[in-house]
């Protein structure tokens, strides 16, 4: 497991699989345009490599299902009750309580399963044809990405405390703080494939009355199946999101002295961060400032007067929304 510092501004893609990269680079960006052809059509994606009559490999993928704003949100979330349910097993074992610590594993397992139906899966089929047509090699296979990002949720300090205490027992957490509530880390990102197989680990130990290798497999778990990302750069954007955060829940609780108070913040850090944009990413900010501060005003023209559940309903989505916007600009690269 790494923690990575980057000082340099620029993103980083959170869900990527290895072949998705071999197909992204497009074949007519080589300077030998004979070489290699690409014919993208509304289903499967059929890229072709190697000179005419010549060695040539087809590659072949075809993804089913997608993935939503609505189902990122609960993959995000899901990932969040995982390591929750990682962290109770561990406490149930240290309390010798061996049947609560395998119902944890065992929720924990359940939600991975969820995670797994919602992400989308590719099959990639690889052949590779000699001159004269004969089949060198050929492969088919079916993947699906195995590294999520942890939004949802991934602000309290219930879920992110237990996961930066055991990379700091294992000397691996750097360019890492909790401030309140708030982790000041872009971006965290689990790996289902590790957290998935040490989840089956402890409950093969469990099973076995091993106590022990139960819990090592659970701090496993912890430590090599998230990898937390921090930019300096960010940091103004980070702040900005966990004051959106802050601002939802002072809505929802019908503070608007709090709420607006938030939402100045958010809006500040948001104008800061935009300097550092290019011209062509600036605009999106631009909207993003101006709802914002809109909201404000009404709060501030609105002064203590109690708002209606229907519109505590409808303001909470709005900076739910934003919040949203601001995690997705995470993900893209400059």
């Amino acid at each position: 497991m790494r923690t990575r510092v980057l000082s340099q501004s620029r993103g980083t893609a959170l869900i990527t699989l290895a072949v998705v990269l071999l197909l992204g680079v497009p074949a007519r960006s080589q300077q030998a345009p004979a070489t290699s052809a690409e014919h993208e059509q509304a289903g499967p994606v059929v890229r072709t490599f190697g000179a005419e009559g010549g060695y040539r490999t087809e590659v072949r993928s075809e993804t089913e299902g997608t993935l939503g704003q609505e189902d990122r949100r609960q993959v995000s979330l899901l990932a969040a009750q995982v390591f929750q349910h990682v962290d109770e097993a561990r406490k149930a074992l240290d309390a010798d309580d061996v049947k609560q610590a395998r119902n944890e594993v065992d929720k924990g397992r359940s939600a991975i399963r969820a995670i797994r139906a919602l992400l989308p899966r590719t099959t990639v089929h690889t052949r590779t044809t000699a001159p004269d047509g004969t089949v060198m090699y050929e492969d088919e296979r079916r993947v699906q990405e195995d590294r999520v990002p942890m939004f949802e949720g991934m602000l309290h300090v219930r879920t992110m405390a237990p996961l930066v205490a055991a990379k700091r027992d294992a000397a691996e957490v750097a360019g890492v703080q909790l401030v309140e509530a708030s982790l000041l880390s872009t971006e965290v990102t689990v790996d289902l494939d590790v957290v998935e197989a040490q989840l089956a680990r402890a409950a093969k130990a469990l099973d076995g009355e091993k106590s022990r290798e139960a819990a090592e497999a659970l701090a496993a778990a912890q430590v090599r199946g998230v990898d937390f990302d921090y930019r300096k750069e960010d940091t103004p954007l980070a702040e900005a999101r966990d004051a959106l955060w802050l601002a939802k829940r002072a809505v929802e609780e019908n503070n608007a002295v709090q709420a607006r108070a938030n939402l100045e913040v958010a809006r500040l850090r948001l104008k800061i961060y935009r300097e550092i944009l290019p011209e062509d990413r600036r605009q999106e900010v631009d909207q993003l400032m101006g709802e914002v501060a809109q909201l404000e005003a009404k709060l501030r023209q609105e002064g203590t007067r109690t708002a209606s559940q229907a519109e505590q309903s409808s303001r909470g989505n709005a900076v739910s929304r934003w919040w949203d916007q601001v995690n997705d600009w995470f993900q893209r690269k400059f």
